[in-house]
């Protein structure tokens, strides 16, 4: 019963932080998740996101039990959602930042992969803010015909931000490895 109410206390709170999350974007002049960008599909990417970081957040709380690696979740998260930023704009960034920006998430994923209990989690989790905004197709289905080339067109996408997630989490596997670092818990 706790895990339900965490989860629609998640769901609603992910929901109401999306104002705060598009003020601060606007105020900043960032792209993608500022208010104009919420009302017009990115909420598919943001909503879920912050549910995400709710229901982990709200383990900090004595009534809900916490997640294992949550503070490591959270920091994923959020730079999940700053690559979201990015990679939504990649085309107008250019090739070398999209990229520096996918190097750089390597880097993060494999130093939190050091510390965390579940990496390939972490890994995963880092870049579902990725996945929430390619599932843009669910706003305006397409024709079945147009359906399958449409998936596919998406996943190859999001080969590139995934195989440098997963790639931090080796790297993040072998320097725990290397350190001979035991798993515990954040």
């Amino acid at each position: 019963m706790r895990t339900f109410i965490r989860s629609v206390i998640a769901i609603v709170a992910g929901f109401l932080l999306m104002w705060p999350l598009g003020y601060a974007y606007a105020a900043l002049g960032w792209p993608t998740f500022h208010l104009w960008g919420l009302m017009h599909g990115t909420f598919v990417a943001a909503w879920p996101t912050l549910s995400i970081l709710v229901f982990l957040a709200l383990g900090y709380l004595p009534l809900f039990p916490r997640v294992d690696d949550a503070a490591l979740l959270i920091a994923g998260l959020v730079w999940g959602l700053l690559l979201a930023t990015a990679f939504n704009i990649r085309h107008a960034l250019g090739f070398e930042i999209a990229y520096g920006l996918f190097s750089a998430t390597a880097v993060i994923v494999a130093v939190l992969c050091i510390f965390a209990k579940h990496r390939l989690r972490l890994a995963l989790l880092v870049v579902s803010p990725l996945v929430f905004l390619n599932l843009d197709l669910l706003l305006v289905p397409p024709a079945l015909e147009q359906l399958v080339s449409r998936a596919t067109f998406d996943l190859k996408q999001l080969l590139p931000p995934v195989a440098f997630s997963l790639a931090g989490y080796v790297l993040g596997s072998l320097a725990r490895v290397v350190i001979k670092r035991s798993p515990i818990t954040a």
